[in-house]
């Protein structure tokens, strides 16, 4: 097998992933799917929708990444001169079926959701978006707080301001209180009291 048949069954694997996981979470919002009078939809409405997005954006990568694939291994234009030789340590990185990358963007959103009900929403999501860029090798610290601090406002903003949803707390001594400040120091800043 050639390198070029690996990195289109990584791929297919990795679309085989996230449909699993769009599937499976399909699946249990019929735990939850009850009619509500102020949106059509119902209460399953908008995780069916983002689910739903995950299996295209998953579909649309999967495409995008096996034709770069069949160019590449099309070979190189007449105009572009040959690519220089690969370091060891890429040569090593390319011969693993999986990349650490790869297994922290999936294994990262799981401790995640494991630590949510116990640490709750408001302590744990900064650190799990620092996190989660670092994995995708943001490196500069400027960049990588800015990030982290414009996503999480947003995230407070549009939940605890604008839709009021109330969000896990934390179960674990300390988590509820210090979650709780937040909330209440979020409503108290945004109300500009």
């Amino acid at each position: 097998m050639n390198a070029s048949d690996k990195a289109s069954m990584t791929l297919v694997l990795e679309w085989a992933v996230w449909f699993a996981l769009a599937a499976a979470g399909y699946w249990l919002t019929f735990e939850f799917d009850e009619p509500l009078d102020v949106y059509e939809f119902g209460a399953s409405g908008w995780p069916r929708f983002i689910l739903v997005c995950i299996v295209v954006g998953a579909t649309v990568q999967l495409f995008l990444g096996l034709q770069r694939g069949r160019r590449e291994a099309a070979g190189p234009v007449a105009d572009e001169a040959p690519s220089a030789p690969a370091d060891s340590e890429a040569e090593a990185r390319s011969r693993l079926p999986v990349s650490p990358t790869l297994i922290g963007i999936f294994v990262l959103p799981l401790i995640y959701l494991l630590l949510l009900p116990r640490t709750g929403f408001f302590l744990t999501t900064p650190f799990f978006i620092a996190a989660f860029l670092w994995i995708l090798q943001v490196r500069r610290l400027r960049l990588l707080f800015g990030v982290t601090a414009t996503v999480y406002g947003l995230v407070l903003l549009i939940f605890v301001r604008l839709f009021y949803v109330a969000l896990p707390v934390g179960n674990w001594p300390g988590f509820y209180d210090v979650n709780n400040w937040i909330v209440v120091a979020v409503r108290n800043v945004l109300a500009g009291g």
